[in-house]
């Protein structure tokens, strides 16, 4: 399918620093085959600093638009379609026997209902889908899903996808050129005997415990470890809900996924948690079922508790976002890092608020109410609070307060504000707040050039229930694997690691050059970037897929599996002049 993989929403400024050494080009496109230039790294120079004081620099820096500054463009006032608005699910390849899911973000006025926008999908110049748009999701466009639309078995070949908004022109004002409503797409259906053994015969594998029905798909990093899952799962479902002090009145779905979704993580009737061997959002799988199962067992007693309230009381149920922390301390390093965002604005306008911010400052307030007043009557507060009570969702927690509490909003956030300033200030948890934020900063970055499936304001979160029984395990297992995936995913599972690890200087120095090349095209820019790509493309050759890349200087400790198995196996190996030499 041609077309290039788009960026939407810029979070943050990313910190950009000069590369040097020879540059190595990986179009979108095609990967080249050609060796990389590469030049040696002193040992430990670039990868580990010897310790230098870690600087914290100025973040009040506010989120730059989605479009580039430089060359302002004017917002389109007219109902439109672009061919980078279209997304077709299993990604990034579909093979012969899919059952193809259609995403559509469309540009809609905001003079026209996105409900009125009618769609029409057609393959081939027949129609196989027709609906209409619904409303804005989280990044602000007007979505139209048509899930498992198209059965391509036996379809070998390339086909013509037309995709057309408003295609009995029953829409005047809003959509006076008619010229820009539709996209044509050539999209190649790829013989399934290509796939991978392991792929070609996948299937869902189900297990149960005492409170869970957990599934799997077979050949998957969560199939070969089945058993230990099981037991994490339990445990983490046990402290969801002895936390909540609620016993679970159902058995909960889990689906444990091969590919990175959004934030690592989400929950509607069931739980869907990625877990996969190069797991480049974070290592958190612990805490993510904790929290996906907070959501779970917290609709029991609040079906309509609010977004900011929902997502601060997951933090707090989990003891931490993505690792145990100190909520309270890690809140006040907000603020000591401007990055704190007035209440109000935060619970009335909450995903498009950064979202390690958003997340940590709701469960850094919730944490406050519950210390402050108790857990009781915090619950009974948590669910009467609706989004129907008010106007606004701020002014709904405002009437709750006064009415459990006896405070206003403003006056629970100055509270707490001075409760916080009251917290000594502990200089590696503003590092360590202000590295994490980079972090997710630069993986979502890369999710918008080269994953833009798994980003989380527009990915596509299916029912897994559904898919079950209509689509395909391909939708929650595929992904993209192409040469700068791989090199791109393993330099940022690296940078989390040495987060968690608290070298601050190595995560930083991971971060900027993973941001050279995202900032360069797709070019491998730097010495420390080529190595990583020199590494991956040699284990590649040999059959390799490489999921771990720990890397100092001269020597790396990788973890790799093969083509068509996801055992996992231990190498490693050494620099000699521009090659990676196995060691073992």
């Amino acid at each position: 399918m041609s077309r290039k993989i788009f960026g939407l929403i810029v979070l943050f400024v990313l910190l950009i620093l000069a590369g040097c050494g020879s540059p190595t080009a990986v179009p979108q496109s095609r990967v080249p085959t050609e060796a990389v230039p590469s030049t040696t790294l002193p040992e430990n120079t670039a990868v580990s600093p010897e310790s230098p004081t870690v600087q914290i620099p100025p973040t009040n820096t506010p989120p730059p638009p989605a479009a580039p500054t430089e060359t302002a463009v004017p917002p389109q006032v007219d109902l439109s379609l672009e061919e980078d608005d279209v997304f077709l699910y299993p990604v990034p390849e579909i093979f012969a026997g899919d059952k193809v899911t259609f995403q559509v973000l469309a540009h809609v006025p905001e003079n026209v209902d996105p409900r009125s926008v009618t769609v029409h999908i057609l393959v081939d110049y027949e129609d196989v889908a027709e609906g209409t748009l619904s409303s804005p999701n989280l990044a602000g466009d007007a979505v139209g899903l048509f899930e498992w639309a198209w059965d391509t078995t036996d379809k070998v070949g390339e086909h013509l996808v037309h995709v057309i908004l408003d295609r009995y022109d029953t829409i005047s004002t809003g959509d006076e050129n008619r010229e820009n409503n539709q996209v044509m797409l050539t999209v190649p259906v790829r013989d399934p005997l290509e796939l991978p053994p392991n792929e070609r015969n996948a299937t869902w594998v189900s297990a149960e415990t005492d409170c869970c029905n957990v599934y799997v798909v077979s050949g998957t990093a969560a199939y070969r470890d089945l058993p230990d899952l099981l037991v994490q799962v339990e445990t983490a479902v046990d402290q969801a809900a002895a936390r909540l002090e609620e016993e679970l009145a159902r058995k909960i779905d889990v689906y444990l996924i091969d590919r990175v979704i959004g934030q690592g993580g989400y929950a509607g009737n069931a739980v869907v948690i990625s877990y996969l061997d190069r797991q480049y959002a974070s290592q958190g799988f612990e805490q993510v079922l904790v929290h996906e199962a907070v959501h779970i067992i917290d609709r029991q007693f609040a079906p309509d508790r609010i977004t900011f309230l929902a997502e601060g009381l997951a933090v707090w149920g989990s003891g931490g976002h993505y690792k145990p922390e100190n909520i309270h301390q890690r809140a006040a390093a907000l603020v000591t890092l401007d990055q704190y965002v007035p209440l109000a604005q935060l619970i009335d306008n909450f995903y498009p608020v950064q979202h390690e911010i958003g997340y940590l400052e709701s469960a850094g307030f919730v944490s406050y109410l519950i210390d402050t007043y108790g857990w009781p009557l915090f619950k009974q507060f948590y669910a009467d609070v609706a989004a129907s009570d008010a106007p606004t969702m701020s002014q709904a927690m405002d009437l709750n307060l006064q009415h459990y509490f006896g405070i206003t909003l403003a006056q629970a956030e100055s509270n707490w504000l001075a409760y916080l300033a009251t917290l000594p200030e502990d200089r590696n948890v503003l590092i360590d707040l202000q590295t994490t934020i980079r972090y997710f900063n630069v993986m979502r970055h890369y999710q918008r050039e080269y994953d833009p499936t798994a980003y989380f304001l527009t990915a596509w979160l299916p029912y897994p229930g559904s898919l079950q029984t209509e689509g395909n395990p391909a939708d929650l297992t595929r992904h993209p694997q192409a040469e700068l995936n791989v090199t791109l995913e393993v330099m940022l599972q690296a940078a989390d690691v040495a987060l968690r690890a608290g070298d601050y200087n190595k995560a930083n120095v991971l971060l900027d050059s993973v941001t050279r090349v995202l900032d360069n095209d797709g070019i491998f820019i730097d010495p420390l970037a080529a190595s990583y790509l020199n590494l991956v493309r040699s284990l590649t050759s040999q059959g390799y897929e490489v999921q771990r890349v720990l890397l100092n200087g001269d020597r790396a400790e990788v973890q790799v599996s093969g083509a068509n198995t996801a055992v996992l196996t231990e190498l490693t190996l050494t620099l000699f002049g521009q090659n990676w030499v196995l060691s073992n």
